[in-house]
């Protein structure tokens, strides 16, 4: 799921369970309705993550956290007796999220009532919605790749690099060059000193990389900003700091 550990409120889930106090009517009405969470993901390629959902469905659901919660809850109640199917295809309706993403909601409610028909018939809304994600949360996750790489308790829903463990929603600024906390905005505390910031736009990136091709293997009267060991060449090891600086964020 989301982040887990620290705080079970601030969980960022895809599966996140929602009980409305829905009564049962006879033996065929579940009182079962979750809903679906969700990262910005750095990028944004039509490539399938880990599982089912693709790296543009998990920002959908990050970007569009209640309105999912919102039609996941109306599409559970609205199928209340129809089952997975029905369930899907309403989701379908509404979502712009791909049809094998859509089934990982849909193979949740035979999770649920399979493993949590007595706490969720007969118990309170904490036990039911505690039972779910003890019982089936970990096949959500696996079933729409959701996963924690870095170990930082953000997944890659909205964790915008999850190779990184200090990059994550919330993140403090290390002063590294990153975009720490993942809101598209630079801070003082995440700027860094680069050499390899050739055109001073404050970023080394494809117009800083096209003016070092243009004077690499250079070996007299090279471009000053160039030579980042100061050797009087432009060479390897000018090429390996350029790369250790590339997309970093400069003062």
């Amino acid at each position: 799921m989301g982040r887990e550990g620290k705080s079970r409120p601030a969980t960022l889930s895809l599966l996140f369970v929602f009980v409305n106090g829905i009564s049962y009517l006879f033996d065929m009405v579940y009182r079962i309705v979750f809903a679906g969470l969700l990262t910005i993901v750095g990028f944004l390629t039509q490539v399938h993550a880990q599982g089912s959902c693709t790296s543009l469905d998990l920002e959908y659901i990050c970007q569009n956290t209640e309105y999912v919660q919102g039609v996941a809850a109306d599409c559970g109640l609205a199928c209340l007796s129809e089952g997975e199917e029905c369930l899907e295809a309403c989701m379908i309706e509404q979502l712009e999220l791909t049809v094998p993403c859509i089934g990982c909601f849909g193979t949740q409610v035979i999770c649920v009532v399979q493993n949590c028909y007595f706490a969720c018939a007969f118990g309170t809304e904490e036990a039911c919605a505690e039972c779910a994600v003890q019982n089936c949360e970990a096949g959500f996750n696996e079933c729409a790749g959701i996963v924690d790489s870095d170990n930082d308790t953000w997944t890659n829903l909205c964790d915008c690099n999850d190779t990184n463990p200090v990059i994550y929603p919330g993140a403090e600024g290390t002063n590294q060059g990153y975009d720490n906390d993942c809101n598209g905005l630079l801070s003082p505390s995440e700027l860094t000193e680069c050499v390899a910031d050739m055109n001073g736009d404050q970023i080394i990136g494809t117009a800083d990389l096209l003016i070092f091709l243009g004077t690499f293997d250079c070996v007299e009267n090279c471009l000053e900003e160039a030579d980042f060991n100061n050797d009087g060449v432009v060479g390897a090891s000018d090429l390996l700091t350029f790369l250790s600086e590339f997309g970093l964020y400069c003062f």
